[in-house]
């Protein structure tokens, strides 16, 4: 029964079917002009607060269970939103064990404080809820504040807006020039554009390595819109000329809702190196300052290039025989030895592009790019080596090796190695990212290694080359031996 105390519209409730000790809490509660509803059985207080849910329930220990009815097991006891008190008497009291594990206010006694006990959990109940609704219009009157700054922000002039706008920016190209340096740019940007929410999608050309095409990075990405390749019948030695930007426009138009707004992203090159196509419903962003937008990342970009065209410390480069005495020499140091062996093996990549032999693969524009952007990312207290074309050894102090792995991993897994091929799109479902694997400090080891991926390479491709042509019971035989 509902009863106002200090203001408070408050409802107790009593469950227990002894009628003599639910009189002497009743009693309790009128003293104070409080009345409250009683319940003699736990099931049919059970449906009862489950329509209504009680301020304060008086629960006699008796009370705990009734048939296969547990008051533990109570939805609102079990997610603690019923507030309960536990009552016993001399005779009842061993029962108290019963309430272990649960979370009552307190617990009140059958004697001559009764009424003290009574009221010092209702008063304690009344003010948590007078608490609580303080509380709740506290929060109320922060949200009308919020919702009031929000319109003063909304209807600042032109002038503000547009500082608004270019700080964006700058922090924008800020934390994009800061993740290119664990990726690359194109990656880095598609990055920060997923997480720009006022638009409703983009999509980016770029020029493959032969610059007679246009491709799109193979990603998944939210609101990130794959184009299509485009051959484009000539080279464009000097970024994107502007017949091939027409076409790419009309890509856009087609795959877009709207009209497509273009952003030129330039480097070097007079032409734009990325063509950018952003679409967006709205009406704020048409006062958006997009040629701001575009020479602010072409800076970006160019201080990014010219980072990674820094001569780097020639120190860093082992030749091939001095690594291998290095293993040696770190391998006679025992694990006291301060420095860690990595090898990233390219024999995916390098396999890959022999069996797709007619799909040239261009190498010197992936070693080019490939140990641009690694070197800038390495720190110079880590040296490496090339085996071939086939590994790259590290050699990292062992207080970095954590940090320069994750870097590594990274590093492999952004880089867009499909791009190096003349039809990309014949390589996109292929298997081509290096592998990492930490090296024992020891020359014959890894030489072991090494000839252990070349045969493994060797036997794969015997594999695939008579695969075709088992079609005899015997001849499958013979080759599930040779594979395995």
């Amino acid at each position: 029964m509902q009863t106002m105390i200090q203001g408070l519209e408050l409802s107790v409730a009593i469950l227990m079917d002894d009628l003599a000790s639910a009189r002497d809490i009743a009693s309790a509660l009128r003293q104070h002009k409080i009345m409250a509803h009683h319940y003699q059985n736990l099931d049919e207080f059970w449906v009862a607060s489950k329509m209504q849910t009680p301020d304060l329930v008086f629960v006699d220990v008796t009370k705990m269970s009734q048939g296969s009815i547990q008051f533990r097991s109570h939805p609102k006891v079990v997610d603690k939103t019923l507030n309960y008190v536990f009552f016993s008497k001399d005779s009842t009291k061993v029962l108290l064990q019963s309430t272990l594990g649960l979370s009552p206010l307190g617990y009140v006694h059958h004697d001559s404080s009764l009424g003290l006990q009574v009221y010092s959990f209702v008063k304690q109940r009344a003010l948590e809820i007078k608490a609580a609704k303080e509380r709740e219009e506290l929060e109320a009157r922060v949200q009308r504040l919020q919702a009031r700054s929000q319109r003063m922000l909304a209807d600042r002039s032109e002038a503000e807006e547009f500082r608004a706008h270019f700080q964006f920016i700058r922090n924008f190209c800020a934390e994009i020039e800061e993740e290119a340096a664990l990726q690359n740019f194109t990656q880095s940007l598609l990055s920060k554009l997923e997480k720009w929410d006022a638009l409703d999608g983009f999509g980016l050309y770029e020029l493959n390595a032969t610059g007679q095409k246009l491709i799109a990075p193979d990603v998944s990405r939210k609101r990130y819109t794959p184009f299509p390749a485009l051959w484009l019948g000539q080279a464009n030695p000097n970024g994107i000329e502007r017949f091939a930007e027409e076409m790419a426009l009309q890509v856009a138009h087609d795959l877009f809702e709207g009209d497509p707004t273009v952003v030129r992203i330039h480097s070097a090159n007079h032409n734009p190196e990325l063509l950018l196509f952003v679409s967006f419903k709205q009406e704020r962003m048409l006062n958006f300052p997009w040629d701001v937008f575009e020479s602010s990342l072409s800076s970006s970009l160019r201080r990014l290039k010219l980072h990674q065209q820094l001569p780097q410390y020639s120190s860093q480069f082992l030749p091939m025989w001095e690594a291998l005495d290095t293993m040696d020499r770190l391998g006679n140091s025992g694990p006291d030895s301060d420095t860690r062996i990595v090898s990233l093996s390219l024999i995916p990549l390098t396999d890959l592009a022999k069996r797709k032999a007619s799909n040239k693969f261009f190498w010197s524009s992936f070693f080019n790019d490939f140990f641009l952007q690694l070197s800038g990312r390495l720190q110079k207290t880590t040296k490496l080596s090339l085996f071939g074309p086939w590994h790259v050894v590290f050699f990292i102090p062992r207080d970095s090796v954590e940090a320069e792995t994750q870097m590594l991993q990274g590093f492999i897994k952004q880089f867009g190695y499909w791009k190096f091929f003349e039809d990309n799109s014949q390589v996109l479902s292929e298997e081509m990212k290096p592998v990492l694997n930490l090296l024992p400090a020891s020359s014959a080891h890894y030489l072991r290694i090494f000839e252990k991926e070349v045969q493994e390479m060797k036997v794969a491709d015997e594999g695939r080359r008579l695969l075709p042509t088992a079609a005899t019971p015997a001849r499958r035989s013979d080759l599930k031996r040779l594979v395995t």
